[in-house]
């Protein structure tokens, strides 16, 4: 019998409530925007291609804050001490650091894209495209079942709710209203969702703090028996996870459709800057939460049924009933900005790289849309089923998370290449992806039987069959993509790939050979279609810069701050651990302000939207 701290029907309540008013602020958002134009298929995909700083950066926020960012980072504080709630942040921060990197370079080189699967097909053949196309779906199906997975837990510890129920109702939040909004709506209410998780990750650490004290915290750890290295960096654990964070969070971004969304709905004037202030704002969420209630939640002894669920009985303990309320809050907050992203993301893969490639090439623009909107609906659906039956087999929150890199890892490297280096052949990023997959999963599982006897959920969920999977995945498809591209490869004109991607309706653009700065949305009008990417010399030293900065801060927060700590083996004492602490506060709530006022900034000076 599970220990409640709220009663059943606030459960109920949460879900109805948030799936109901995000359903009507996303129906308000659409019927504004329909007064300007009838919604497209192009709009549903692309949010128009022009939005500004503020409202990428808090949608990258939000989109990267899974229910497995507050549930998971907060399991490693609890099971690690002071090292897991940093490697969980950092290892899951670079990853959109570096992205920056591509989102400007899929903006230059193919400025109408739809999808990073769409430039594959343009970059290499078809093999390559089905099979990018399969990581792609898999990719999201994998975060969208971790998002129902750690929504159920939450709901179940603290409410009492049927795990399965939950774990049905939970995606039900959020499908509808994507459905009907597409993604602008999406990246819209992500920033309202970034607002509710800041403002009470805030409030929960402040009151963890202030409630039992930074001092006595630091007590209750010292009694935490010392092989579990609670108050240093050098351990060896934390070390293990954050290796395996890392590795499975490149997949997790690379080959994840979501932040390929934002790169491709912002205007090219903010893209870079958007996704560095979005990493670093992001890396405050894990850093600051799991510090506070993870950490936390294993000084003062806290009693769960399972460490994945350490976040929400903490909470409930700092503030009682309010403190569980307002961890659902936030959670569902979570939940739906994830939520509808990893939707959006699906349902067009599903309809630019599988219905209008293979299946109706001829295709129009309200076809496109309809079949958008199906595939959201039926994807939504599909993931409350498959939670569940993951949770018949016995397959968690925390076994889906570190084992997601295995499966769809493999990709990173290959696609990587595929936009930066005009080298890479096909051939490479075929077999790298494939055989770097195979690679991992045999890894996974040999390592298993031979330390623990056995290949079962028990035995590969351990942290060394996850580590030489991980590991195994990234060399191999390194290794192969990089030494064939090496041997056989020749270089491309990139320039020739925007003049494969087309907007949906391209019968509605005119060709033009030279770049123009007014580019209007598909509608009645005849619009100017660029085949040329329009980037100046501003623009084109603005990627030198960003791609520098991303280089910088990834090294700093990966290898400069982490390491020497590790290797000097240095235990925290009282006094460098307050600061510590007080040092993820200040983060968190710098990164609060930043996120909630610059799309007000944004707004009061005109900059929501541009015009290009």
């Amino acid at each position: 019998m599970v220990e409640t701290y709220l009663p059943l029907w606030f459960g109920f309540f949460i879900v109805v409530f948030f799936g109901l008013i995000y359903t009507l602020i996303t129906k308000w958002v659409a019927d504004r925007e329909r007064k300007r134009r009838s919604l497209t298929a192009e709009e549903f995909t692309t949010a128009g291609r022009n939005l500004g700083w503020g409202l990428i950066n808090a949608s990258i926020v939000a989109s990267w804050t899974w229910a497995a960012t507050i549930m998971m980072s907060s399991r490693t504080g609890y099971l690690y001490g002071i090292s897991g709630p940093f490697w969980y942040a950092a290892g899951a921060t670079i990853q959109i650091l570096l992205f920056a990197i591509l989102a400007m370079h899929l903006k230059k080189k193919a400025p109408y894209a739809h999808s990073w699967t769409e430039f594959i097909k343009a970059r290499f053949d078809t093999k390559t495209h089905k099979l990018m196309v399969v990581f792609a779906i898999m990719t999201n199906i994998i975060v969208t079942t971790m998002i129902v997975l750690g929504g159920a837990i939450a709901l179940h510890e603290l409410t009492g709710m049927n795990l399965y129920l939950a774990a049905f109702l939970v995606p039900l939040a959020f499908t509808i209203y994507t459905y009907i909004g597409g993604l602008k709506g999406s990246i819209i209410t992500d920033y309202l969702q970034a607002v509710g998780i800041y403002v009470v990750l805030i409030i929960l650490a402040v009151a963890a703090y202030t409630k039992f004290g930074i001092s006595n915290i630091y007590q209750g750890l010292q009694t935490i028996p010392a092989d579990r290295q609670m108050l240093t960096m050098a351990s060896i654990s934390g070390l293990m996870f954050g290796i395996i964070n890392t590795v499975g969070n490149f997949g997790t971004v690379f080959v994840d459709q979501t932040y390929w969304h934002r790169g491709i709905a912002a205007s090219k004037k903010v893209v870079g800057k958007a996704f560095l202030t979005g990493g670093l704002c992001w890396f405050a969420i894990p850093f600051g939460i799991a510090t506070a209630l993870g950490v936390t939640g294993a000084a003062l002894n806290v009693q769960v049924s399972a460490p994945d669920a350490i976040a929400p009985a903490t909470a409930a303990v700092v503030l009682g009933d309010v403190g569980g309320m307002l961890f659902l809050f936030m959670l569902f907050m979570a939940i739906l900005s994830t939520g509808d992203s990893a939707l959006n993301a699906v349902a067009t893969i599903a309809a630019t790289d599988v219905y209008k490639e293979y299946l109706n090439p001829n295709a129009d623009d309200k076809t496109i849309l309809k079949f958008s909107r199906t595939v959201a609906l039926v994807f939504g659906i599909f993931v409350g089923i498959l939670a569940i039956c993951l949770f018949k087999t016995g397959i968690g929150l925390g076994w889906v998370y570190m084992a997601m890199g295995i499966f769809v890892s493999s990709a990173v490297i290959p696609i990587t290449l595929g936009i930066l280096w005009n080298r890479t052949t096909t051939a490479g990023a075929f077999w790298g992806t494939f055989i770097g997959m195979l690679s991992g999963i045999a890894s996974w599982m040999v390592t298993a039987k031979l330390l623990y006897g056995e290949i079962s959920v028990s035995t590969l969920g351990e942290l060394e069959p996850m580590l030489a999977g991980n590991l195994a995945v990234f060399s191999v498809s390194a290794a192969i993509c990089i030494g064939h591209s090496l041997i056989a490869g020749r270089p491309i004109d990139f320039s020739t790939i925007s003049r494969k991607i087309l907007p949906f309706d391209s019968s509605a653009y005119t060709e033009i050979s030279q770049p123009t700065k007014k580019v209007v949305a598909a509608g009645t009008e005849s619009i100017i279609l660029k085949y040329t990417d329009g980037f100046d010399e501003t623009h084109e030293a603005t990627i030198k810069r960003l791609t520098k900065a991303a280089l910088v801060l990834s090294f700093v927060l990966l290898i400069a701050w982490p390491l020497p700590m590790y290797f000097s083996g240095y235990v925290f004492g009282e006094g460098f651990f307050k600061g510590w602490v007080l040092f993820t506060l200040v983060w968190l709530i710098a990164a609060g302000a930043f996120t909630i006022g610059r799309s007000i900034y944004d707004f009061v000076k005109g900059r929501l939207y541009f015009e290009e």
